[in-house]
């Protein structure tokens, strides 16, 4: 999926769906399905973005919103360390710290979800690229007149049409749009890119 697509549901249903992240299947790995989150401060970001390819698509949220669902920050660990997280079967919770470690940059936060999902609580903001996209609308249960967007009662009017609208979150976040000339996000306020 490109990134528009994989977020477009996540905000409408306001659900993440977790996957067994990168590792977890390897020998002294558990395989359970995880959130995962990168800790970036603007110049990390940066970095990640223009340097690493990565797209600047997702939502932020806040350490204590990631402690509070049960996560926690992946250990960044010498190799005989790591080798001991394997043994307890925790290999996919540790990055090894030596010279030919490939995954330093990430400072990865995890929430481990056996179940595969979770609600969505404490968005800060929600990142993307491009200023002129938009996710796709979701009826509101409000029936309006098909001619006018003046609001009727139901569905059994002739001329009601049901209203769609952005999603709550989209409407009520910040979103951050990526300027690459500027290597900075553009900040909106909630509701202002509706």
């Amino acid at each position: 999926m490109t990134p528009q697509a994989r977020l477009d549901p996540i905000l409408r249903e306001e659900t993440f769906r977790a996957f067994a992240p990168f590792g977890a299947a390897d020998p002294g790995s558990s395989g359970m399905p995880c959130l995962c989150f990168s800790e970036c401060p603007t110049g990390h970001l940066d970095h990640l973005i223009t340097l690493r390819g990565f797209t600047p698509w997702g939502l932020v949220t806040i350490q204590e919103v990631v402690n509070s669902i049960g996560g926690g920050a992946v250990a960044y660990v010498p190799s005989d360390v790591h080798k001991a997280f394997q043994k307890a079967g925790l290999g996919h919770w540790a990055v090894r710290t030596a010279a030919d470690s490939t995954w330093l940059y990430e400072r990865e936060w995890r929430v481990p979800l056996p179940d595969g999902g979770a609600g969505i609580k404490g968005v800060k903001a929600i990142p993307i690229a491009e200023a002129e996209w938009r996710l796709t609308r979701v009826p509101t249960g409000q029936w309006v007149e098909g001619d006018t967007g003046i609001e009727v009662p139901g569905p059994g009017n002739p001329n009601a049409v049901e209203f769609h609208d952005y999603p709550r979150l989209w409407r009520e976040s910040n979103v951050w749009v990526w300027d690459r000339r500027k290597r900075d996000f553009a900040k909106y306020e909630p509701g202002e890119l509706c």
